[in-house]
C-alpha cells in the first residue's frame, strides 16, 4: 500500500502491475479492497486503486469537505502525482460518479471509461423522497448496522458463501459514508454524458435493486458510441456476484481500447 498527501489529504493507494495507467474507483460505502477480485487486471495495466477521502485508510482531515467535486480531484491529482498524463478510468456506483466528474473537470486524463452499475442524475423528486425515507437512518448509522444491511441489499444471490465474500469488502468505518451519500443526491451529468468522446462501456447488472438497469440504459443513451452490457442474475455489485464475467468484459474491452489504440 502507498500513500501520497493531495489536496491536503493523505491518500491511500494500492498500485500493481505494469502497462497503460487502469485506476479503479470504489463505491459508497467501499475501499480499495473492494476491488481484490479484479487485481488480475494487473496482468495488463498498471493498476491504480485509491481509497477515496473519508473511507478505508483515507481519512477526511476536518474542515475538509466530502462532495463528488473533491473525490474526482483527489483522483486527477494522484495521477499527476504519479506522473500520469491519461489512464484509463473504471466506476462503480459513486466511483461511476466519480468518474463523470473527473471527465467534467479534465476530459484529457480520461483513455476510456467503464461505468458499472452507476447513475448520471437523481430527479429533484426521487432526491426529496430519499432524504425523507433515510437521512436520519443514515446519519445515526452503525457499522454493524451497515454491513450485513448493505450485503443483502447489493446482492442477488444471498447464499452465505456470497455474504461472506462480500461483508470484508466494506470500509472498516463510515466516516464518510453519510456527506458521501448526499453528495450522489446532487448529481446531474445528463449534458457531460453527450460530450464524452473515448471509448466507453456500461455495465448493467440486471437485478440490481440500488440503480435499476434503466439508470444505465439512460447513460448508454446519451454517451455518443458507447457499448452497453447487461450482467444477468446480478445484483449491484456484479464485480462480485459475478467475478469471472465481469473481468472478461471488462477487461475485452480494455485490450481492444488499446489494440485500437496501437494500429492507429
Amino acid at each position: 500500500m502507498y500513500h501520497a498527501l493531495v489536496n491536503g489529504v493523505n491518500l491511500h493507494y494500492d498500485r500493481l502491475g505494469s502497462g497503460e495507467p487502469l485506476i479503479l474507483i470504489h463505491g459508497l460505502g467501499e475501499r480499495k479492497e473492494g476491488w481484490k477480485f479484479q487485481h488480475t487486471f494487473a496482468e495488463h495495466f498498471d493498476l491504480i486503486i485509491p481509497d477515496l477521502r473519508g473511507f478505508g485508510k483515507s481519512k477526511c482531515p476536518e474542515g475538509k469537505e466530502i462532495t463528488i467535486n473533491a473525490f474526482a480531484r483527489d483522483v486527477v491529482a494522484l495521477l499527476d502525482h504519479l506522473g500520469i498524463k491519461e489512464a484509463h478510468i473504471c466506476g462503480l456506483s459513486m466511483g461511476g460518479i466519480i468518474s463523470q466528474e473527473i471527465y467534467k473537470i479534465r476530459p484529457k486524463i480520461v483513455k476510456s471509461f467503464i461505468l458499472a452499475s452507476s447513475v448520471s442524475y437523481v430527479p429533484k423528486w426521487l432526491k426529496r423522497v430519499m432524504i425523507l425515507l433515510n437521512d436520519k437512518r443514515y446519519k445515526n448509522m452503525t457499522l454493524e448496522q451497515y454491513k450485513p444491511k448493505a450485503t443483502l441489499s447489493c446482492l442477488h444471490n444471498h447464499s452465505e458463501e456470497m455474504v461472506q465474500k462480500v461483508m470484508p469488502l466494506w470500509s472498516e468505518h463510515l466516516d464518510g459514508f453519510y456527506p458521501a451519500w448526499k453528495a450522489c443526491l446532487k448529481i446531474d451529468y445528463r449534458e457531460t454524458l453527450k460530450e464524452i468522446s473515448v471509448p466507453t462501456l456500461v455495465i448493467a447488472c440486471q437485478k440490481d435493486k440500488i440503480l435499476p438497469t434503466y439508470c444505465q440504459k439512460q447513460m448508454h443513451k446519451l454517451i455518443p458510441n458507447s457499448r452497453i452490457y447487461m450482467i444477468k442474475r446480478a445484483g449491484h455489485v456484479g464485480k462480485v456476484e459475478k467475478v469471472e464475467e465481469f473481468n472478461r468484459i471488462a477487461m475485452d474491452f480494455l485490450l481492444e481500447v488499446k489494440s485500437a489504440k496501437l494500429a492507429g
